[in-house]
């Protein structure tokens, strides 16, 4: 069989490999460690090479640590939405952040349904991670997505079905 994938390139291939079309990954970390710095930089790059991409910045919304990132990251791009919530219409994204789903408490069935009904589209879930450092959360959660993204103190860690994983810096 073949399958289609987004064509990846870059620091972000190293790190997850080539995922295919409408690909699901979770990103965890303690606060302050870089999840969001590292996923907005994502959502750039995805924006830049590959789609329309919307960052659910359900956490911080539109407040000045949000504006803030967006300036040093260089994260403006006329494909790269932000918004506060998630719209009930996702089709016209190939790509959807949601920062936080602890923050937005988006349940794993729900979590489920929104990769069930946008098929093509690739989501990148946030969560929070418990003072031992693992992700808030069942573990279903971690068996439902297809690639899992640790940040550690800047660090980001890559593991999943589309490569053997890879480390990059996030500051």
């Amino acid at each position: 069989m073949d399958f289609e994938t987004i064509g990846l390139e870059g620091k972000y291939k190293e790190l997850i490999g080539d995922p295919s079309v409408g690909f699901s990954c979770m990103v965890y970390g303690k606060p302050k460690s870089g999840k969001s710095t590292m996923c907005i930089d994502f959502a750039k790059h995805l924006a830049e090479h590959h789609g329309n991409v919307l960052y659910a910045a359900i956490e911080e919304g539109y407040g000045y640590t949000m504006k803030e990132k967006l300036e040093r990251l260089k994260a403006t791009h006329k494909n790269l939405y932000i918004s506060e919530n998630i719209p009930h219409k996702l089709s016209k994204f190939d790509f959807v952040f949601i920062d936080s789903v602890s923050k937005g408490k988006v349940d794993n069935n729900q979590l489920n349904e929104l990769i069930k009904s946008n098929p093509k589209t690739a989501f990148i879930f946030i969560f929070h991670s418990t003072k031992e450092g693992d992700f808030r959360g069942g573990q279903e959660n971690a068996h439902d997505v297809d690639c899992i993204i640790e940040v550690k103190e800047g660090v980001a860690f890559g593991k999943g079905r589309f490569g053997i994983g890879g480390e990059m810096g996030v500051f």
